[in-house]
């Protein structure tokens, strides 16, 4: 999934058509997408995926991927289904712990015997929100009688949490329509008046992805600017402009220096392991 744009990035570096093609920008975005996920170790958008890990014999465990956002699907010890609601996920660690109603007390223990099915992903809240009408239940295909659809389209991904205590996120199935909103699955259950908010890429985390993707645009005008004329003449006539790619190197240094200044409170998400 492409998060910013080629006009925004000429607008962060200033890069005009007729130096630097769209086609080139894109390739740019492309690999500090890539290069963004692989750094802070997590996906910008939510993401589904599944692991087959060791049981310990506790009743914690931690995903390898984090902010946990959902745990879609559990078994143990290749048989034993664990109901996702009867396990508490902790989102920024990633730590799941068994309930007491859960129905295993622990992860049994043995050899990549337990299969997780759990969505990850760092992402933040928007300003685009409704409430549940009514309560809902879990199931896969759910439709929600929402409040507003206003702001909400198919394939958004929401977060809904309530006074209940139940929070997950899902992906919005169709266009909504009326006040009903269609969510691909829920593994909890959702009381009345529980919040639903449209989620997105951190702006702190897109705003460094455009200054990474400009500094390659301001290093390629400078490289492509070699055969810009610094002088001419006409007869007696003589005219100096100076080397163009000076204005280049200006920006690159700033962007250098904002790129420092926002890596520094940028970290990584840590995978957690406990023996």
């Amino acid at each position: 999934m492409t998060y910013i744009s080629a006009t925004e990035v000429r607008n962060r570096s200033g890069a005009p058509t007729s130096l630097i093609t769209d086609v080139q920008i894109t390739q740019y975005i492309t690999e500090v997408e890539a290069e963004m996920a692989r750094w802070i170790n997590t996906a910008f958008t939510p993401k589904q995926t599944i692991e087959i890990v060791d049981g310990k014999g506790t009743s914690r465990m931690f995903t390898k991927k984090n902010p946990l956002l959902s745990v879609r699907a559990m078994t143990l010890n290749d048989s034993t289904s664990i109901t996702p609601s009867y396990i508490d996920w902790y989102k920024p660690s990633g730590k799941m712990v068994l309930s007491k109603s859960a129905e295993s007390s622990t992860y049994t223990q043995g050899h990549q015997n337990t299969f997780i099915k759990y969505i990850y992903g760092m992402v933040e809240e928007t300003t685009t929100d409704t409430t549940l009408s009514t309560a809902s239940t879990s199931g896969t295909t759910v439709s929600l009688t929402v409040a507003s659809i206003t702001g909400f389209a198919d394939e958004d991904w929401v977060e809904i949490y309530g006074m209940d205590g139940n929070k997950e996120v899902a992906q919005i199935s169709g266009t909504p329509a009326t006040s009903t909103i269609i969510v691909d699955q829920l593994v909890q259950s959702h009381a009345a008046d529980s919040v639903i908010v449209k989620l997105q890429i951190p702006e702190h985390i897109k705003t460094y992805m455009l200054i990474e993707a400009s500094i390659s645009a301001a290093i390629n005008a400078i490289g492509a600017t070699y055969t810009f004329n610094a002088s001419y003449s006409l007869g007696d006539l003589q005219v100096t402009k100076g080397v163009p790619y000076t204005h280049w190197r200006e920006s690159v240094e700033k962007l250098l220096k904002e790129r420092n200044m926002r890596q520094s409170r940028i970290k990584p998400r840590p995978s957690i392991l406990v023996d």
